[in-house]
């Protein structure tokens, strides 16, 4: 806190009237020592010869009168610039910037209640999963990997619909001639599997795929509804931690402001009797 603010002084009021004041009596003196001549000033008419004083050099008293006013000028900028400083001061103690300074110096003395809470990270379906017991994990993985391999090998790029195509495309063309002449070469494809069986063990497979990866969806939405529901419970708990803290910094803050409110702008002793000086002008 600025030195020149304490419990006992001027009001910043009082201040700013008392800076007005001395400002009043400085440009006075200053208009009179603008009006300072050192010499007379003499108009002639030259066609007639007939001298005219158009102006009067100033009193001896009025020189001798000029290094009093400078210094009364001197100290009566010196105590403007004093308490203008002081009204500033107490002004910027009142700004956002100084009230985040004082709250950032409660929280370095201990004051943790005072700490912005931190804002959650959203918990993820991962985040679940690893909650789970070892047979949840367990089971959960298991659904995982039957989908995903049941899923790899009926997909049509998988190699079992591959088979099962060339299985069909070979049952209605069973031989490839390569060539001609005596050069050619003849593939001929043979199988003991009848179009059922191979129907039979693919579909019961897709069939598998379909089971696994519904159960599959149903434990993995249920684990993600249940990450969102931990999410929304961290978010309100989060927003219940912002309103406290807010207002116990309002409170720190209003006693902070009452605080500043109730400084006053100390006068030392060299610029009491400029104060005195003033304050005599100002009761005239």
């Amino acid at each position: 806190m600025n030195a020149i603010l304490n419990e006992t002084g001027l009001t910043k009021t009082s201040a700013n009237h008392l800076a007005n004041i001395a400002k009043e009596m400085y440009e006075k003196l200053e208009a009179q020592l603008s009006s300072l001549r050192l010499q007379n000033r003499d108009y002639t008419l030259a066609s007639g010869g007939q001298v005219f004083r158009i102006e009067n050099e100033s009193a001896k008293e009025d020189l001798t009168a000029v290094e009093p006013a400078l210094k009364q000028i001197a100290q009566l900028k010196s105590l403007i610039a004093y308490l203008r400083e002081g009204i500033k001061a107490k002004e910027e103690m009142m700004k956002e910037k100084a009230k985040m300074d004082y709250i950032d110096q409660m929280i370095k003395s201990g004051h943790s209640e005072l700490v912005n809470p931190v804002y959650p990270i959203h918990v993820s379906l991962e985040d679940v999963v690893a909650s789970l017991s070892e047979e949840e994990q367990a089971h959960y993985f298991t659904l995982e990997a039957r989908a995903a391999t049941f899923g790899q090998y009926i997909h049509p790029d998988g190699v079992i619909a591959k088979a099962r195509k060339e299985f069909f495309k070979r049952k209605k063309n069973p031989a490839i001639v390569a060539g001609s002449g005596a050069d050619a070469e003849i593939n001929t494809f043979s199988t003991t599997f009848t179009a059922e069986d191979v129907d039979t063990a693919f579909f019961s497979m897709q069939k598998m795929y379909r089971r696994a990866q519904a159960e599959f969806n149903k434990l993995k939405a249920s684990i993600e509804e249940t990450a969102s529901a931990r999410t929304r419970e961290k978010l309100e708990d989060y927003q219940l931690a912002c309103k406290e803290m807010k207002a116990k910094r309002d409170k720190v803050l209003l006693e902070y402001e009452n605080k500043i409110k109730k400084l006053k702008i100390v006068i030392p002793e060299a610029l009491k009797p400029t104060v005195e000086l003033v304050n005599r002008a100002a009761s005239e």
